[in-house]
């Protein structure tokens, strides 16, 4: 007799990019070992879970947009965007989360597709960047320093094209392009205060030009700085490519471009999501060192599943940019008939569990 699993997924209904792309997939636990069942958010932090029959369950977490938006990033907060209270907050969620499960289910064998501790380290970029490097995977060169002086230095006499990040946002928000010719911002800059959105879109970039004294107020900040990947170029646009790794396996490979005078590929900054054609153009090589890239990341970070975003630079070598624990899934449409929620659900199944 086959041992009976039942798989948990929480979430908010509002997610509708990823949970309820994947709850309409969920017939394909039919005639498995696999029971399936379905959460919120609000219900676990009220200890109403559903009432579970089998020995052994295990959890897949969704992003929780309520607590978030209600919590985390909300208006007249009084916090500096992507500043370190972002990711204490988040990460004690997690552990809240945790163990009111552990303590609702005691008696049950409780295993996780990603854990609850490794579920926010990807909201820290620095953090990120350092498990990747160690991990032998190619990340951006960072600089340490916060010194004004010794930052425009590197961009004015050495020639240095610098990024300038929030070292805990997300969505391509809270960026800084900073070059000899010019800074470029998508925070607005009024009355010498840095001033941002309560919304993921219409973070549009603009040229400051006192930028002396906004870098001097940015990097009082919690950021990361490093330097820009020089991109590698087809048909004169810069592309990345979002890898979605799930067991080891790579499902699925999204290609973003933009051109070449953009700062970023982000989706939610004007970059153009390709069709999967749009691969063959890509250098052999280039794709397969990604692929391995990509699983390595993802493995680093502690995570069975998560979109990896790479990008290869001019010489053709693959810089990761960003791991996702929650990446969106991509929409199915004439042009990608690709179901990524049915493939995630088949590598569920082929686990040992």
């Amino acid at each position: 007799m086959k041992k009976q699993i039942t798989l948990l997924a929480i979430a908010d209904i509002r997610d509708w990019d990823s949970y309820k792309k994947f709850i309409k997939q969920k017939r394909f636990f039919n005639k498995t070992k696999f029971s399936f069942k379905s959460s919120s958010y609000d219900d676990v932090l009220a200890g109403k879970l559903p009432k579970i029959n089998t020995d052994e369950i295990i959890l897949y977490f969704f992003f929780p947009f309520g607590y978030w938006d209600k919590n985390v990033e909300y208006k007249d907060n009084g916090n500096f965007y992507g500043n370190k209270s972002f990711y204490t907050k988040f990460k004690k969620f997690w552990k809240v989360i945790e163990k009111i499960i552990k303590e609702k289910y005691p008696d049950k064998e409780i295993k996780y597709i990603n854990k609850p501790k490794n579920l926010c380290i990807d909201r820290d970029k620095e953090k990120t960047k350092r498990i990747l490097s160690k991990a032998g995977i190619k990340v951006a060169h960072p600089y340490l320093t916060r010194n004004l002086k010794k930052i425009v230095e590197l961009v004015e006499y050495k020639a240095k094209h610098l990024f300038l990040k929030v070292r805990y946002g997300s969505m391509g928000k809270g960026i800084s392009y900073f070059t000899k010719s010019n800074l470029l911002t998508n925070f607005s800059f009024k009355s010498n205060k840095i001033i941002f959105k309560y919304s993921d879109y219409g973070w549009e970039f603009k040229s400051i030009k006192k930028y002396k004294k906004f870098l001097n107020k940015l990097l009082k900040e919690d950021i990361i700085i490093e330097d820009e990947i020089n991109p590698y170029l087809i048909n004169g646009k810069k592309f990345d490519l979002r890898l979605y790794v799930c067991f080891g396996k790579i499902l699925y490979i999204y290609p973003r471009s933009n051109t070449a005078d953009k700062i970023t590929t982000n989706l939610s900054q004007g970059a153009k999501g390709e069709k999967q054609s749009y691969l063959q153009k890509i250098p052999h090589k280039i794709l397969e060192q990604a692929k391995i890239d990509a699983i390595k990341a993802t493995k680093a970070m502690g995570l069975n599943f998560a979109g990896v975003d790479i990008m290869p630079n001019s010489d053709g070598e693959c810089v990761t940019i960003e791991v996702n624990t929650f990446p969106g899934f991509p929409r199915m449409t004439k042009f990608n008939t690709f179901n990524l929620s049915k493939y995630i659900i088949k590598e569920i199944l082929k686990q040992k569990w």
